[in-house]
């Protein structure tokens, strides 16, 4: 769900730009525009720091999947790593982002479009290390991510007779 949020966030981004100039411009007049296309840029924001937040929780109270037992030490450290990065960046966008909208800052609003390459980066370290895991270590990482209970619940391949 959060990865359809931030596709969102991509594609919102050029119109809440837009918007966030017309606010500074205009913020010495005491009216504020209105929002329009920006909207979905402020809704998906909204919508990521709440599932990020529900997500923080079950980390919490329920741990994480185990690592992979094929996984050698470093990959086990970088993984930390980047998820950790992912969590700070996944909570700080918003919450630097609403107060960019509200306050309203421009040195926010830098702060918050600055971090955009940050959160790319991780991404794609992200989707790079699933992809060594599915394709080199053939530990079948994606599947256990799509199936977080793992009871094994693959059917074994039929054997013709």
């Amino acid at each position: 769900m959060v990865v359809l949020l931030v596709i969102v966030q991509l594609i919102s981004g050029d119109a809440m730009a837009e918007f966030f100039d017309t606010l500074i411009r205009t913020q010495a007049e005491g009216t504020r525009p209105g929002l329009g296309n920006a909207v979905w840029h402020v809704v998906s924001g909204a919508l990521i720091l709440a599932a990020m937040l529900i997500r923080l929780a079950m980390r919490f109270t329920h741990g994480v999947p185990p690592d992979s037992p094929t996984s050698p030490g470093w990959d086990r450290m970088l993984a930390r790593l980047v998820h950790g990065a992912l969590y700070v960046v996944l909570l700080a966008m918003p919450l630097v982002g609403a107060a960019a909208y509200l306050i309203p800052s421009e040195t926010l609003g830098e702060l918050h479009e600055s971090a955009v390459p940050v959160l790319l980066g991780l991404v794609m370290l992200h989707v790079l290390g699933a992809l060594y895991h599915q394709f080199v270590l053939k530990d079948r990482l994606i599947r256990r991510m799509m199936v977080p209970d793992r009871q094994d619940l693959h059917v074994p391949p039929v054997r013709p007779n």
